[in-house]
């Protein structure tokens, strides 16, 4: 369940970031499109040993696909900022599972 849960939230995070990240660099996509590349980048990230590489390379290369970004400067900024607010919110969440198993 908990698993689950990371996984809606971070793909959220995902989404929402990659929409502002692409308001302010002036890209043009939908966010249908902006939805997709957070869901599917985060499906890849399940793949063992090397989801992360795997999906920070699906990122990109939808990004790239999907929108008017190119792929320097563009499209590796909003990865850089998706993933990181998507590890940020992930991080988030697991303090807020902890301290509901271990409160205080």
């Amino acid at each position: 369940m908990v698993h689950l849960l990371s996984f809606i939230v971070i793909t959220l995070l995902y989404a929402i970031s990659l929409w502002i990240g692409m308001k302010l660099t002036r890209v043009n996509g939908t966010f249908l499109a902006v939805f997709a590349i957070a869901l599917i980048s985060s499906f890849f990230g399940f793949v063992p040993h090397a989801g992360g590489i795997v999906s920070i390379v699906v990122m990109l290369a939808l990004i790239c696909k999907w929108t008017d970004a190119e792929f320097w400067p563009d499209a590796v900024l909003l990865v850089i900022v998706a993933r990181g607010v998507g590890f940020l919110g992930g991080l988030y969440l697991l303090r807020l599972v902890h301290r509901a198993i271990y409160p205080m």
